[in-house]
């Protein structure tokens, strides 16, 4: 049997998971048919796909937590990205089946051969990450492994070790599209073509190629995920003591800043 699924935000990432349940509930409070709690708490999973904006360099997760309280599913799976430690904070607060997922679909126009995951479509993917008690992230990886691809790789992980990898997946492609910048800024000034230089170092294999364009006109990186994990992260690790990372990801954006700058 089926189970029944409810999708909580029907923003981008809300409207690819309603791909993957066509036949989910969507409750979106505030559109003209946001639906009810009452329907929403008639099913066996809730999938909470609300925004965590920026705020005093910390995502907000105000949302997640109203949502959280008014659930009664007995599954709830976060795809919203979220501070370290939020998840566990949330089932020691309420005691209730809560998981986090790290959501793989994206805003960007970047072309997106086969090989890395559709950004407009979870059914495609060939990872699944959740975060949480295992009984709990088991039970949710299990309804949507049985909505995708029967070959994907599942990594039933902690809620704090999907929290973190979830910013980290933002970051690492933010570090990615710095560095290209940098590399570009390098060859102007060696008087050096950037295009051969970077086709060169490309045709290595062990080079991935993902993030890994720029071009004069369109310098360094803006993006609504980027914008708000990259400096999220970075407090973390200052939090934390992780001054290393803090600092390289303070680098970070402070170069792209300079770099955003050349577009002006």
């Amino acid at each position: 049997m089926n189970k029944k699924v409810a999708i909580i935000g029907y923003g981008y990432v809300g409207k690819a998971y309603h791909k993957v349940f066509p036949d989910a509930y969507i409750y979106n409070e505030g559109s003209e048919n946001m639906g009810t709690k009452e329907e929403v708490n008639k099913c066996d999973l809730a999938i909470i796909c609300v925004p965590t904006d920026l705020k005093d360099g910390e995502l907000d997760t105000s949302i997640v937590e109203h949502v959280v309280s008014w659930l009664k599913t007995d599954l709830i799976l976060i795809k919203s990205a979220l501070m370290p430690g939020t998840v566990d904070w949330l089932v020691e607060k309420t005691g209730k089946n809560i998981a986090v997922s790290v959501e793989l679909v994206g805003m960007g126009n970047y072309f997106t051969p086969e090989k890395y995951p559709d950004p407009k479509n979870p059914t495609k993917h060939q990872t699944l990450i959740i975060g949480g008690e295992e009984n709990v992230a088991s039970s949710c990886a299990e309804i949507l492994w049985d909505k995708m691809a029967p070959t994907i790789t599942i990594h039933l992980v902690s809620a704090l070790e999907a929290e973190v990898t979830k910013l980290v997946e933002n970051t690492y492609g933010a570090l990615k599209v710095s560095w290209v910048n940098c590399l570009m800024s390098l060859c102007d000034k060696s008087s050096a073509n950037f295009i051969r230089v970077h086709q060169a170092w490309q045709s290595d294999p062990r080079v991935e190629g993902m993030h890994q364009r720029t071009v004069h006109h369109k310098r360094g990186w803006t993006s609504h995920c980027w914008d708000k994990d990259v400096p999220a992260l970075a407090n973390y690790a200052k939090k934390i003591g992780a001054s290393d990372m803090a600092d390289l990801l303070n680098t970070i954006l402070e170069i792209n800043k300079d770099h955003l700058k050349i577009n002006e």
